[in-house]
């Protein structure tokens, strides 16, 4: 798994809703300026934007998204986002292929063949769960949204006697013990998850994933960046509003180690139950 995934599909929002209002013209994304144009798989089968090689002699229209300028920030620099408060997310889309689709669909099967030969009662519902924040070359945010692993740990022991949690796990995972696990790339995650009822983790790709497929969910955002910058309306987003946040920082943060603090198991425990009671 790679960053920039939820940002790609950040793009396909922006893409739908332009194609609605320009249905003649075609939408690329990319550096303008430069003429450089993103391809990326999280575009397959979507009639809504071209990749490089599907490109025609018509009339374009830019959407000006790339690695180090985004919508949502209107400055980066070596320590920090400065986040762009008028932003606000639209959620994208994502097209299967028939491969995925049979993916997504055979994972949730061998979940639940799982769940019957290790547990005797029926579960109540099937939830997706990403602990796991990528780590990155870039900058150590990923460690100021870290909720952290025994947190995660101590509310699986909660519910996992009640609830099918599977999890994709990729290199650098941070694993989940008592639950389903499978392996996976991005796409065939995001398959699984339209094939769940409910995904449950840290803000990141698979925000943006779940937003994209209609799903309910419930994510950690911390102090980093308010979701109402970033996050979608249908989600339950956990931010804590403190001195400092959001506050962006591409280095440690004492101020995020302080906001993960405050977010306790018993927190995530009662917003996931009213979630899914909801």
């Amino acid at each position: 798994m790679l960053m920039g995934y939820g940002d790609e599909i950040m793009i396909t929002g922006y893409a739908k809703e332009l194609k609605q209002k320009y249905p003649n013209h075609q939408i690329v994304a990319g550096n303008r300026k430069k003429g450089v144009i993103v391809d990326t798989i999280i575009f397959n089968n979507n009639p809504n934007i071209k990749r490089f090689s599907e490109l025609k002699n018509t009339q374009t229209i830019w959407i000006d998204s790339y690695s180090g300028h985004r919508p949502y920030f209107t400055k980066e620099t070596d320590e920090k986002y400065y986040w762009n408060e008028k932003h606000k997310s639209i959620p994208g889309e994502l097209y299967f292929s028939e491969e995925e689709e049979m993916f997504g669909s055979n994972i949730i099967l061998d979940a639940k063949k799982w769940w019957k030969k290790n547990k005797k009662n029926n579960f109540e519902k099937i939830v997706f769960i990403e602990p796991s924040r990528i780590k990155t070359i870039k900058s150590n945010s990923f460690e100021n949204r870290n909720w952290g692993i025994d947190k995660w740990q101590s509310f699986i022991d909660n519910f996992k006697n009640e609830y099918l949690f599977i999890q994709s796990v990729f290199s650098g995972s941070d694993f989940l013990e008592g639950i389903y696990s499978f392996k996976s790339n991005f796409r065939e995650a995001c398959a699984v998850i339209k094939y769940s009822d409910f995904i449950i983790g840290m803000e990141g790709g698979f925000t943006h994933a779940s937003a994209a497929l209609n799903k309910t969910g419930l994510f950690i955002y911390g102090g980093y960046i308010d979701p109402k910058v970033i996050g979608y309306s249908q989600h339950r987003n956990i931010y804590i509003d403190i001195d400092g946040s959001p506050c962006g920082m591409k280095v440690i943060c004492e101020h995020c180690k302080k906001c993960n603090e405050i977010i306790t198991v018993d927190m995530i425990s009662k917003n996931f139950l009213e979630m899914i009671s909801n």
